[in-house]
């Protein structure tokens, strides 16, 4: 008996590898190119955060609105505080100044500047004015029938005066006229000792 051949296993051809391809076939064989895939969100927008709502203004209320105006007084009061003595341009208004009182003028402020050395002086509501942490007056030079000067008294503190210096009302304010040179000479005592009462009530 004839011997049987061996015979060799064929092996399975192998399955060809799934690729995708690049191209697809369109009508007529024509080639079409594939769509590109959706770019995905950055991660950085993904991330970022909600914008933050602001916060409600806080409600008003009357204690409030006290310190709001106390704050406020305070700045007004600082703006118009003096900051430095204009005596060099106080002395060109009273060198140019044409009033029939100029000399009656210029000894009050004499007097004034001499009474005591904290009170310094300024050009203020157009008019020479003087001052020491607060304004003290200023002359009035719309009044031409004598030489008229307004002196300001914060919380009517230190207008006390015995003599006929002063004249007027009014709450924190009175008025000195003087009439001659005479009648400055005559005023002189009480008008220094009411500039050094003045600024005694400043230091307090």
């Amino acid at each position: 008996m004839a011997a049987r051949k061996k015979t060799k296993a064929r092996k399975a051809p192998a399955s060809p590898k799934q690729t995708r391809p690049s191209k697809k076939l369109g009508k007529r064989g024509q080639t079409k190119a594939l769509p590109k895939p959706a770019k995905k969100p950055s991660a950085k927008k993904a991330s970022a955060a909600p914008a933050k709502k602001k916060a409600p203004a806080p409600m008003s209320t009357p204690a409030r609105d006290a310190r709001k105006a106390l704050e406020l007084k305070k700045t007004i009061k600082r703006a118009l505080a003096p900051q430095h003595d204009d005596k060099a341009v106080v002395d060109a208004y009273m060198r140019d100044v044409d009033h029939p009182f100029k000399a009656e003028m210029q000894a009050v402020r004499q007097i004034i500047l001499a009474a005591s050395d904290k009170v310094s002086e300024r050009i203020k509501w157009n008019a020479p004015s003087f001052f020491y942490k607060e304004d003290l007056g200023a002359f009035n030079p719309r009044a031409t029938e004598y030489a008229h000067l307004i002196l300001l008294f914060p919380d009517g503190a230190g207008m006390e005066d015995s003599s006929d210096l002063l004249e007027g009302k009014h709450k924190d304010r009175r008025e000195a006229k003087f009439h001659g040179m005479d009648d400055v000479k005559a005023k002189k005592p009480a008008l220094e000792k009411l500039v050094k009462r003045w600024v005694a009530f400043r230091d307090r």
